[in-house]
């Protein structure tokens, strides 16, 4: 449960932050990071770091799975 959490705040802080780069097309708001680029430079770390998180979360569940059917 913890690893799905961790996928859905790392995906929806990937298309908030893709967001700022961008800037929205429609509406006369800038991209944000370009005053702003140490902010969104550790953003795209803290979601790399996320996304890494649920890769580790996923190999503790699978080595659990491996240890417990030994017994």
């Amino acid at each position: 449960a913890f690893a799905y959490a961790m996928m859905s705040a790392g995906s929806a802080s990937a298309g908030v932050t893709n967001l700022n780069r961008t800037g929205i097309r429609h509406a006369p708001l800038p991209d944000f990071c370009k005053p702003l680029n140490v902010f969104c430079s550790r953003a795209a770390v803290s979601i790399a770091f996320a996304f890494f998180t649920c890769f580790l979360l996923a190999g503790s569940a699978l080595l659990d799975v491996i240890w417990l059917s030994k017994y």
